[in-house]
């Protein structure tokens, strides 16, 4: 053992041991330098992207959707994560299924079993956390309803209950909070009509 290396051994936190050397502070061995041959084989983290359902509350919507997770087409889905139906956002960094404007869906009318739309709140929520222009409620509703199948459930996460778009009606209102002083948002739940026959 060289000289200014003591006997003693120190364990680390991930179980390995190392010498301690004189002084104050223990040798505590550096990472590997980390090297690429080409940059593509880094993978830089990829940017945080807003926007999330609270913990659990797919599972709790569902009942009111009255569909299967498989089944939800989400629209503005933020960092949902795959395998929860069908996922859209217009932005690529989320990584969505589909890259679209929730407000021109590409998707058949009468498509979709049920919808879930989580847009941004407010005006400076969609230009300032997510880039993007601020999608109107109803406009998305309006959307929603053409690609739900008659008989099928729209549901809204807003800070407003916005009124009914033609051909749906209103089905039930929840008010969702995450937390003490955080601010309460309203899941507005809405049912398309069938198509009557003539």
């Amino acid at each position: 053992m060289s000289a200014g290396v003591h006997k003693r051994r120190i364990s680390g936190a991930d179980g390995q041991t190392w010498p301690a050397q004189r002084g104050d502070a223990p040798a505590v061995p550096k990472p590997p330098v980390m090297c690429f041959l080409y940059e593509d084989l880094a993978s830089p983290e990829p940017e945080p992207i807003f926007g999330q359902y609270p913990r659990g509350f797919i599972a709790k919507v569902l009942p009111w959707l009255r569909c299967e997770r498989r089944e939800v087409l989400h629209v503005c889905s933020g960092a949902l994560s795959p395998g929860e139906g069908l996922r859209v956002d217009i932005r690529q960094g989320a990584r969505p299924d589909v890259r679209a404007d929730g407000r021109a869906l590409p998707f058949r009318s009468s498509s979709v079993k049920a919808v879930l739309i989580d847009p941004p709140y407010a005006r400076h929520y969609a230009e300032d956390l997510y880039g993007v222009e601020y999608p109107r409620p109803s406009r998305l509703l309006f959307e929603a309803a053409r690609v739900v199948r008659p008989g099928g459930r729209v549901a809204i996460v807003h800070y407003i209950t916005p009124a009914p778009a033609p051909g749906l009606r209103a089905v039930k209102i929840f008010g969702l909070s995450t937390g003490f002083d955080y601010p309460m948002r309203a899941v507005t739940i809405f049912e398309r009509e069938q198509e009557r026959l003539l």
